[in-house]
Formats: C-alpha cells, sequence, structure tokens
C-alpha cells in the first residue's frame, strides 16, 4: 500500500567494497498497478457488508475472492522487503523506523479518529467498545481479543492487516546480520513453524492462533519472489507458464468459494505470488508501461487502506438517507462506494500522508545506508 518502490543506493561503500554504486533504481511501475488492483478488491469485498445492511439482509456476500487483496498486500510486502534489503548496510533501528513511520502514524491517526466517533456518536459504531486493553494494544500492534467480537481484531478492525506487518518486520529486521538468501529461509522457517505449532496447539494460545494463521505464508512466497527477481532473468516460457498456473489456482478458489480461512494461502496467496512473479519478471524483461494516474493511485493505496471502512459506513448513511440505493442496484453502489474511497484515499494522501511522512522524513536514524522506500505496506 501506498508509494512504489524508490531506492538510492547506499552513500559510500556497500558489502563488497565497491564505492559509490550505480544509480537510483526506478520505481518498479507494475508493483504500483498491482497496489491499485488489491485496494480496489479489498474496497469491494468491504462493500458487501454495506450493501446487506442497505438491503435489510436481503443481498447476499458474492465477493468472497476480494479477501484475496490483502493476500496480495502482503506478498508485495515480502517482496519488498527483499528487494529493498538485498546488499545493503542498514542497521535494525533504522530498518525499524523506516517501517514503521510508514504504517503507524496514519493508524494511529485514524485509530483516535475511530474513538471520537464512539465518543461522540455511537450508534454509527455498533460493534465497537473502548476497552482500555484492548485499545493499547490496538496502538501497539499487538493482537487482542476484540471486546465485542471475541475476535483477534483491534479496535480499528483493518489493523488486523499491520499486526501481522509489524511483526514481519521485527522477525525480517531481526535477521539483517545475513545475506539475502539465508535471512528469506530464516524467516520463511519461523513463520512455517508458527503455522504448524497453530495447528498442534493454537487453542492454547490466542497469539498463536493468530501469528500461525497460514496467511504469513503470503508474506514467505513475496520474499521468494523477490528473490528469483534479482538472481535471475526468466524466459517468457516460464513466465507464461506460472500466470496460467496463477490464474488457474484464482479461478479454483472462486470456484470453490473461497473467502477467508486455512484455505486463502494456498489459493489467493498461490495466485497472487504468481501474478506478482508474472508482472515483475515481464517489466525486468520487456519494461512495463507507465501510467501517471494509476501510478499516483498506488501512492494513496495505503490511505484508502486505512481510510476506506470510515468511507464506507458514511457513503451508505447517505445512500439511505437519500433513498439512492433502489435507483443505484447493487452494481451502482459498487462503483459509488469505490469511487468514493478511492476519492478520499487520494485526499487523505495529499493532505495528510504525504505531508507527514515529509516531516517524519527529517528524522532518518543513521546514515549509513540511503534506503528511501515508499509505502510498503
Amino acid at each position: 500500500m501506498g508509494k512504489g518502490v524508490l531506492v538510492s543506493r547506499p552513500q559510500g561503500r556497500d558489502r563488497s567494497g565497491t564505492s559509490e554504486l550505480e544509480p537510483a533504481v526506478g520505481r518498479i511501475q507494475s508493483l504500483q498497478q498491482l497496489r491499485v488492483f488489491a485496494a480496489s478488491i479489498i474496497v469491494l469485498y468491504h462493500t458487501e457488508l454495506q450493501i446487506t445492511r442497505l438491503t435489510d439482509g436481503v443481498h447476499e456476500h458474492s465477493l468472497g475472492f476480494g479477501a484475496a487483496g490483502t493476500d496480495l498486500f502482503f506478498a508485495i510486502g515480502g517482496f519488498i522487503l527483499v528487494y529493498t534489503c538485498h546488499d545493503r548496510q542498514v542497521t535494525f533501528g533504522a530498518f525499524l523506523y523506516r517501517r514503521f513511520v510508514r504504517i503507524a502514524p496514519l493508524y494511529w491517526l485514524f485509530t483516535l479518529l475511530m474513538l471520537i466517533v464512539l465518543l461522540v456518536a455511537p450508534h454509527y459504531l455498533v460493534t465497537a467498545k473502548a476497552e482500555f486493553w484492548h485499545v493499547v494494544f490496538s496502538f501497539a500492534f499487538i493482537p487482542y481479543p476484540h471486546p465485542v467480537l471475541g475476535v483477534d481484531v483491534p479496535f480499528l478492525f483493518s489493523g488486523w492487516v499491520l499486526n501481522h506487518f509489524a511483526f514481519v518486520y521485527l522477525l525480517f529486521g531481526s535477521l539483517l546480520f545475513m545475506s539475502t538468501g539465508r535471512r528469506i529461509v530464516g524467516v520463511a522457517a519461523a513463520l512455517s513453524i508458527l503455522v504448524v505449532l497453530k495447528v498442534l496447539f493454537g487453542d492454547r494460545s490466542h497469539l498463536l492462533n493468530f501469528y500461525g494463521s497460514t496467511v504469513v505464508l503470503d508474506f514467505v512466497l513475496g520474499m521468494v519472489v523477490a528473490w528469483l527477481f534479482l538472481t535471475r532473468y526468466e524466459s517468457p516460457w516460464i513466465i507464461v507458464a506460472v500466470l496460467l498456473v496463477g490464474a488457474s489456482m484464482f479461478a479454483m478458489g472462486v470456484l470453490r468459494g473461497v473467502s477467508e480461512g486455512s484455505e486463502r494461502a494456498l489459493y489467493w496467496g498461490g495466485a497472487d505470488a504468481a501474478f506478482l512473479f508474472a508482472c515483475v519478471s515481464v517489466e525486468k524483461r520487456w519494461g512495463w508501461p507507465k501510467v501517471r494516474f494509476l501510478s499516483r493511485l498506488g501512492d494513496a493505496s495505503y490511505s484508502v487502506f486505512v481510510s476506506h471502512l470510515f468511507t464506507l459506513a458514511l457513503v451508505a448513511s447517505l445512500l439511505r438517507a437519500l433513498r439512492a440505493f433502489p435507483m443505484l442496484g447493487v452494481s451502482g453502489a459498487r462503483v459509488v462506494f469505490l469511487a468514493a474511497a478511492w476519492t478520499v484515499g487520494l485526499v487523505v494522501y495529499v493532505a495528510i500522508e504525504r505531508p507527514l511522512m515529509r516531516y517524519l522524513g527529517r528524522w532518518r536514524g543513521p546514515r549509513a545506508t540511503e534506503l528511501i522506500v515508499t509505502k510498503e505496506a
């Protein structure tokens, strides 16, 4: 989510002792456009709840595949971690600072906004309750049972995704002393062990239930794609074959009605990793069309992700008050919801997120490496 990859090489000497490496690497345009796709289907997935409310429970959820957008964000996140840290010197503290300042401030701001809404107009948040420790752990990116729903989601529901990102950041950062390949193996081993432990002992710990979810394997798949991107030059036949396999996996997931749960890593994660592999491989071999508008939308994808639940609730209230839903129908309402989410997201990005990142960017910590990585959450 957020801006694409923009990397400037280390100042001075890298690990190999080479001085003054090549000029900055440009954005990977395909990642920008994949972010737009991921954010869009997540928004559409979450419109289903609002449409069900607008139809007084008559509408049946029909966009289960929209959950794949989250898996795609995880895969892209794993890719970026490997790509931006490959053959670069960066301290653990500097690494964590750069990652957390890109996910925390905006998320905290909207969590505070949700708290304010709960205090001022609680009737808009029927499933929310301000329980002290739940709010504290929500700000700290630590899973904690929701006081109303009973599941491990933060006060701002979409923050469960960021809880996974925060954990992977800590894990990946702790292995920065390793080479890229060994680091990937280390992360993959740790996350795989958690998945196995959840299968064996998940009922004994809510933290193991959360961190051992199969969705964490999406990060590993993205890291593997990044390693292949960095070390190989794929033939057209391999690219096509992987793309076809990914499309088949995605189609099977749709036909099987997969939404969330343990199967998502197989269907959505596997398919998304295949699409990611195909896109970046095509861009590496032949280039990728630069569409400025889509690139700008990609920049704003994190703002869309953080703000879209507020936007959808507000739009649903307006549609009900104006009695406009019967005229729009389900398809028309989805278009309105999606357009509103991107409009608000762009405004949030321009007015809040981008200035905030510029301000926080004045304190980048140790400058052993000039690693300027835009939003990857």
